[in-house]
């Protein structure tokens, strides 16, 4: 009786043992850091037609920064910059981790808890008594697939939010991009008038020498002269400024920074794509939104998951081994169980449903931001090109025509050279107004394809007059005027 007893445990044993080893093995996983990167990479390429790559010391990142180097020879544009700060940026790089830890948790889901093995030795008179067990907590076993879904729910979310962050850095590049191209084309106006009024504090200081000027106004030429001269300045330095913030942007450093860009920003096209559907466009593009919602969803998992497992405290199963003085043993299963007198979930629960509406409030709440954004962005977008309109079509025109009805006054000596280059000073002004202006439609279109969520393809057409007409310079009948004025030292009229 005795043997089978002993033959029957021993049959239990393997049984409750081999359940265990299952179950541990079914639990065990390899986390793999870059499985949610090609996911990153399709959002990215759908949203920028751009590539990125993750920098893990490898042949492949090589060929990357060969690119990088490639394109740094080459004249910038708004797409090369973007594409050289995808890949070459350490902070994305960075960023890119997020991936790893997210994966890493989703392995960490789908895991069980280590069973736990405990030993304990009664000694007596009789003899010493000897107790075993493992145990495998239940609870970790039939909420597995719960955790599971939870855990990818979160690599969705992490996954949406850097892909988001790399959409944001490409934004911020292009926006930085047409600042720094529009401070060059501002610095090169800003020496033309410093080049114009120079010539009227020559002419001044001629006419002062000669005793044909008061030093009043001799002196109103000089302030004015060392006016330009200080917002020239502050346009160099302006210009220094920007091109460096660029440099962090594309995260280049040393040689690498000696890149060009164009003389003149890019043409503000005359017609605009239509965008009635930018509202619905921004909520099916957006990404951040698109993370929202899976936070939300995983909030309202953990709080089902919550709900089931309420009254199961601490619940574990396994098997059990007691040796009794005299050789007698004896194996079998054992339960451990919490029983909830004190504790029944209930903070938990409430915890959980505060989770779920505070999820679910921010998805609405961003749900508005997105519609309000992408109509911000429209009428922003819309109001840039009426400026920049009015400004090529009216007040550039009208500019041309003085400069050129003064040169006709100043030929016949109706009016005197400080009203020409008075004349030729308020183009170039105007010039760099129209300059600021076309920098502000490019900032805008650069908002509204953030707020869309993705690049939106402008309409192919033809502008009436490109922004790169924008810096008028000196004709030659205008220069030699100037250049005879200095030398002659003609009388104010």
């Amino acid at each position: 009786m005795s043997i089978a007893t002993d033959r029957a445990g021993r049959v239990r044993l393997g049984a409750v043992a081999g359940m265990l080893v299952s179950l541990i093995l079914a639990g065990c996983a390899s986390v793999q850091r870059d499985a949610h990167f090609p996911e990153v990479r399709e959002a990215v390429g759908k949203r920028l037609g751009s590539n990125i790559a993750w920098n893990r010391d490898s042949e492949q990142d090589q060929r990357a920064h060969a690119a990088v180097r490639r394109l740094l020879q080459q004249e910038l544009n708004a797409e090369t910059a973007v594409q050289i700060a995808l890949l070459n940026n350490r902070r994305l790089q960075a960023n890119y981790e997020s991936l790893g830890i997210a994966q890493a948790d989703l392995v960490e889901a789908g895991l069980l808890d280590n069973p736990v093995f405990s030993i304990a030795l009664y000694s007596g008179h009789a003899g010493t008594i000897t107790e075993a067990s493992v145990v495998q907590s239940f609870v970790s076993v039939v909420s597995l697939s719960a955790r599971k879904k939870i855990g990818e729910v979160g690599a969705q979310r992490a996954t949406l939010e850097v892909a988001n962050n790399v959409l944001d850095l490409a934004r911020q590049v292009q926006a930085q991009y047409f600042t720094t191209v529009g401070d060059a084309q501002a610095l090169e106006l800003a020496r033309q008038v410093a080049d114009a009024t120079e010539a009227a504090a020559e002419l001044a200081q001629r006419q002062r020498s000669a005793g044909n000027l008061s030093r009043r106004d001799q002196s109103l030429q000089q302030a004015f002269y060392a006016q330009m001269l200080l917002e020239s300045a502050q346009a160099e330095a302006q210009l220094a400024s920007d091109r460096e913030r660029l440099n962090r942007l594309m995260g280049v450093w040393g040689q690498d920074t000696s890149w060009k860009i164009p003389a003149r920003l890019p043409a503000v096209p005359t017609a605009l794509p239509s965008l009635e559907q930018a509202e619905a466009q921004a909520v099916s593009q957006r990404l951040d939104l698109a993370a929202a919602k899976k936070s939300a969803d995983a909030a309202a998992q953990a709080l089902n998951l919550t709900r089931q497992l309420r009254y199961l405290g601490p619940l574990g199963i396994g098997v059990a081994y007691k040796r009794e003085p005299g050789s007698e043993k004896f194996v079998g299963p054992t339960v451990e169980l919490g029983l909830p007198v004190f504790n029944q979930g209930q903070a938990a629960i409430a915890r959980a449903e505060a989770e779920l509406k505070r999820g679910e409030e921010r998805v609405a709440a961003l749900a508005v931001d997105v519609r309000s954004e992408a109509r911000e962005a429209r009428a922003r977008v819309a109001a840039a090109q009426e400026v920049v309109r009015h400004y090529r079509d009216v007040v550039l025109p009208l500019q041309q025509t003085i400069v050129s009805e003064t040169l006709k006054f100043y030929n016949g000596m109706l009016v005197g050279v400080y009203d020409l280059l008075l004349a030729k000073q308020a183009q170039v002004q105007t010039a760099r107004q129209y300059v600021a202006a076309n920098k502000e439609f490019w900032l805008a279109w650069t908002d509204l394809e953030l707020a869309l969520g993705g690049k939106v393809p402008l309409p192919v057409s033809t502008p009436a007059e490109s922004s790169s007409d924008a810096g008028p310079g000196r004709t030659r009948n205008e220069t030699n005027i100037e250049r005879n004025s200095r030398r002659n030292g003609d009388k104010p009229s």
